[in-house]
C-alpha cells in the first residue's frame, strides 16, 4: 500500500490563489470590454417630419462617417405625431418639423431651445404613372374621382387647405368641386402619395420634394398665381450634459455646410436663408 500523498504546507492555498487571480484577471478583461460599450456616447435622437427622411438618413451616414462610434438614429413620422411624442418625454435631440407651428408650441412650453427656418419646399399634384385622366393643371384635377390629401391638422394637409383657400378666391365652384373629390386625408404626406402608388387615388397633393424621383407617380406644377410655400422649421432639445450638446452641434454644421444644403437640393428642397 503506498503511503499517502500530502500536500506541502500552503500548496492548496496557493494554488486557489492562483486561479482566483486568473478568474480576477479574466474578469477584468471583460470588464474593459464592456467598459468601452458602456462609456460608449448614447445615439443622437433625430425627429423629422416624413417628406425628410431621406434627407436626414443621408445626413446620419455623412456625420457617422466623420465621427466614429458616434451613432444618429433617425425618427420620422408626422410632425404633429413627432410632438407628441416629445411632449410626452421621447428623447430627442433635434427636431425638424414641416411647419412653424408645432415647434412654437414645444419652444413655448419649454421643452426646445429657439426655432429657425431649415428649409422650403412647394406643393404640386400627382397622378398615377402615365397619367391616364390627363391632368394637366389644377383646373383638370376636377377629373379626379379620388382625390385625397393631407388631415388638417398635419402640415401638408393644412398647406393643401391654404391652397383650396386660395382657389376659391378666383374660382369657388373650382375649389368646391375639388373639396367633393376628396376620399381621403392622411397623417402625412408618405401615406397621401401611397395612395396614389398603390392605385387607390387617381390624383393627390403632395411637396415637390414627395414627388420627385419616385416612378410610381407623375407630378403636374401648380401654377404660381396658386403657389404655397411650405416652410421647415429646426428645434433643438434644451438641457443636457456639454459633451452632448456639442455632438449635436457637429450635427447642425453638417446640416449648415455647403455639403448639407446640397443634400436639400438634390432631394429636391430649398434652402433658406438664416
Amino acid at each position: 500500500m503506498k503511503p499517502a500523498r500530502h500536500l506541502k504546507p500552503g500548496g492548496r492555498s496557493r494554488c486557489g490563489l492562483v486561479l482566483l487571480l486568473a478568474l480576477f484577471a479574466v474578469a477584468m478583461l471583460g470588464g474593459c470590454e464592456g467598459g468601452d460599450d458602456a462609456a460608449k456616447p448614447a445615439p443622437l435622437q433625430i425627429f423629422v417630419a416624413s417628406s425628410l427622411t431621406e434627407v436626414f438618413e443621408t445626413y446620419a451616414s455623412m456625420y457617422e462617417a466623420s465621427n466614429p462610434g458616434l451613432d444618429v438614429v433617425v425618427s420620422a413620422a408626422g410632425s404633429q405625431a413627432l410632438r407628441l411624442q416629445i411632449e410626452e418625454g421621447a428623447p430627442a435631440d433635434v427636431f425638424v418639423s414641416a411647419n412653424m407651428a408645432h415647434l412654437d408650441a414645444l419652444v413655448q412650453s419649454g421643452l426646445l431651445e429657439a426655432m429657425e427656418p431649415f428649409a422650403s419646399n412647394r406643393l404640386t399634384i400627382i397622378t398615377e404613372k402615365g397619367n391616364p385622366l390627363k391632368i394637366e393643371s389644377i383646373d383638370d384635377l376636377q377629373r379626379a374621382e379620388r382625390l385625397v390629401v393631407g388631415a388638417p391638422e398635419v402640415p401638408i394637409g393644412a398647406y393643401t387647405e391654404t391652397l383650396l383657400e386660395k382657389v376659391a378666391q378666383r374660382q369657388p365652384e373650382l375649389a368646391s368641386a375639388l373639396r367633393g373629390r376628396v376620399v381621403s386625408r392622411e397623417r402625412n404626406v408618405r401615406q397621401v402619395r401611397a395612395k396614389v402608388e398603390m392605385g387607390e387615388a387617381d390624383a393627390a397633393i403632395v411637396y415637390q420634394s414627395d414627388a420627385r424621383g419616385y416612378e410610381g407617380v407623375q407630378a403636374v406644377a401648380i401654377p404660381e398665381t396658386l403657389e404655397v410655400k411650405a416652410t421647415y422649421g429646426l428645434g433643438v432639445a434644451r438641457g443636457g450634459h456639454e459633451a452632448r450638446r456639442e455632438r449635436v452641434e457637429a450635427f447642425l454644421i453638417l446640416l449648415r455646410s455647403h455639403k448639407g444644403q446640397e443634400v436639400l437640393r438634390q432631394h429636391g428642397f430649398e434652402v433658406v436663408s438664416r
